[in-house]
């Protein structure tokens, strides 16, 4: 009998560690399964070997300087002879974009004399040798007779082409504009000059990246713009379409990276340790005073970002009627000159206006990912967040 009672506390025993043992493996493969899900955005350099050659002589040119996207760390320079020069790189990361600096002096009519510098965004690819152009460029604010492209590429490297064409252009154009004066009785009186420009070099770059375009050189340019949040269903449809290449590159990953932080919703906002900011008088937010209201609109801007502020001026006509309904507006600013914002604030006359305090900009930015401006964040004043990025149709639905 004891033996039996034995044998049965080993079956029972063993079927315990059995059943123990499955659950750990399903546990672990479980926590797996969830690991696989988190995306992973890691950037794999390349090397190759880079060539650029002129065979255009052009005795304006003296000195020529290869600089890294962030156009201020060199890579290396040259200096040509008679204009001419070939420029070799090896082990340059390829598929990403670098500037071709070029600098000289003028020879042309009116302008002789004068230095000038020019900057040919150049994509570098695993291979092939690629050729700088040199067209004439008789533009009345060009101090240089030439416009420079790069030859070879394929269609990302004619896309940076036409896109700095474009900048050379706005740049000649805004340098050539002059105003004229009449000379009479009531002293100098302006007459009629050039209309001025509705574009700038913000605004070029944005209809560019608006040709959607799934390139290497598009991702590089939306690097440039941001707004990636305003602009996140289209730029998920680029990389959809983008080959693997260009998805690889660095703009890719980091566009898809940014995309992923942007569709992470944020829950809670620990709104006394993270927006921690002052008015014009250096009083901090009173955020107990909110307690028995229904919500907080935290209108998130920057005095220097036309678009934040344009938001702001409309944000502005909806307050009376969202303060009827329980609902405060807070219109806090992410600059840095104190004296810059309360002079920009002062003039739109918002009841709750703060700026942020420097020291806490970097951690607020990191927790809500200020990517882009205006932004608007609609929390319980227990800082639990019902809407962390509502536009300006929904603010009126909560009138």
């Amino acid at each position: 009998m004891k033996k039996l009672n034995t044998n049965r506390y080993v079956f029972l025993l063993l079927c315990f560690v059995c059943v123990w043992v499955s659950a750990c493996q399903n546990q672990e493969s479980n926590k797996g399964g969830d690991e696989s899900e988190k995306r992973e955005y890691v950037y794999e350099p390349q090397k190759g070997r880079l060539v650029i050659a002129s065979e255009t002589a052009n005795p304006e040119i003296s000195r020529v300087t290869l600089f890294r996207d962030n156009e201020i760390d060199s890579v290396t320079s040259i200096t040509p002879q008679a204009g001419k020069f070939k420029l070799e790189v090896d082990d340059i990361i390829t598929n990403e974009i670098y500037f071709l600096k070029i600098t000289g002096t003028s020879t042309k009519r009116g302008t002789s004399g004068l230095a000038w510098t020019e900057q040919v965004p150049v994509l570098a690819l695993p291979s092939g040798e690629l050729e700088l152009v040199q067209q004439a460029f008789n533009n009345a604010g060009s101090i240089s007779k030439v416009k420079f492209s790069i030859k070879g590429g394929g269609e990302d490297q004619q896309f940076l082409n036409d896109w700095q064409a474009a900048l050379a252009e706005l740049q000649a154009d805004e340098a050539g504009k002059t105003e004229h004066y009449t000379i009479g009785a009531r002293g100098a009186t302006r007459i009629a000059g050039k209309k001025e420009s509705s574009k700038n070099p913000a605004s070029i770059t944005s209809e560019f990246v608006g040709q959607q375009k799934p390139l290497i050189s598009s991702f590089y340019l939306i690097s440039r713009l941001g707004k990636h949040r305003q602009q996140a269903e289209e730029y998920q449809n680029l990389l959809q379409q983008a080959s693997e290449s260009a998805k690889n590159s660095k703009y890719g990953i980091e566009l898809a990276s940014r995309l992923d932080r942007i569709q992470t919703k944020i829950k809670q906002l620990d709104l006394e340790n993270k927006v921690v900011a002052t008015d014009a008088r250096l009083a901090e937010i009173p955020w107990d005073t909110f307690k028995d209201r229904k919500y907080l609109l935290l209108s998130f801007w920057n005095s220097s970002d036309q678009a934040a502020v344009k938001a702001v001026k409309e944000l502005k006509n909806s307050v009376p009627e969202l303060e009827s309904n329980g609902i405060d507006v807070l219109l806090i600013s992410v600059e840095s000159v104190f004296s810059q914002w309360r002079d920009a604030a002062k003039g739109l006359d918002f009841k709750y206006s703060y700026k942020v305090r420097n020291e806490a900009q970097q951690a607020l930015v990191d927790e809500l990912y200020l990517s882009d401006l205006p932004r608007l964040v609609l929390v319980k004043p227990n800082g639990e967040v019902v809407e962390d990025n509502l536009d300006i149709d929904q603010v009126k639905e909560l009138e």
